[in-house]
């Protein structure tokens, strides 16, 4: 029997990614999208729109969702770039529904149906360790880690959870978003002068969901050179 996975954020390129390296024959896929669907030629796969900003969608989404899971990998995130006080009151809002808020009612609306155990793997960032320009974006991911933490030690062995905080990632949206001359600095800054990229990250995230990595249940773990 297959098993069936969930991803949050399936459209964004690390998850189009991963989407490309799962298994047909192990895995059922279900994939959230907000624009508009990925191109794939898998039967294995299912996409259904969410929009993370629309709390009130969250629980019939949820409804959608018939089988339970055996993984639910949490991609999805949004950053402004801004300092405090260039963000107005509804985008600090925004900004914490869909990079914590609203990830933390999924998980537990999906829990909540859940007969089986299953593996639940957030994508933090670096930036949730140790701090950032944009301090709304760093305090979600900084919640992010706490919420792992809570999670792992008293929800388990029903649900494992494993947190994967990553430094820039090549060609995703967040990265051409930055000027040439800010990313030579962080390239510079990075002891392995290579970012990681999207090809990597997915198969970092497919050998984390193997079954012997259950033991790493409350691990946080940081993937972004040296850095950090």
């Amino acid at each position: 029997m297959k098993k069936k996975i969930l991803l949050i954020g399936g459209s964004s390129k690390v998850g189009s990614k991963l989407i490309e390296k799962l298994d047909q024959k192990e895995f059922q896929i279900y994939s959230t999208y907000f624009k508009k669907k990925i191109s794939s030629k898998k039967n294995n796969l299912k996409q259904f729109k969410l929009n993370l900003a629309k709390t009130e969608n969250l629980s019939k989404f949820v409804k959608l969702i018939k089988d339970d899971l055996s993984i639910i990998i949490f991609l999805s995130g949004i950053l402004k770039g801004k300092s405090l006080k260039q963000f107005n009151d509804k985008e600090i809002y925004e900004n914490f529904k869909i990079n914590f808020i609203s990830q933390i009612v999924l998980l537990r609306n999906i829990v909540k149906k859940q007969k089986k155990n299953c593996l639940v793997i957030f994508l933090s960032s670096i930036s949730g360790r140790r701090g950032s320009y944009d301090p709304i974006y760093a305090s979600a991911k900084g919640s992010m880690i706490s919420f792992i933490k809570s999670i792992s030690k008293w929800e388990a062995p029903k649900v494992k959870c494993i947190g994967l905080c990553p430094g820039l990632i090549k060609d995703t949206k967040m990265y051409k978003t930055f000027k040439k001359d800010r990313l030579k600095k962080l390239l510079v800054q990075n002891p392995n002068k290579e970012f990681l990229n999207t090809e990597d990250l997915a198969e970092i995230i497919c050998d984390i969901i193997k079954p012997h990595w259950r033991h790493a249940n409350g691990s946080i773990i940081d993937i972004n050179g040296g850095i950090f």
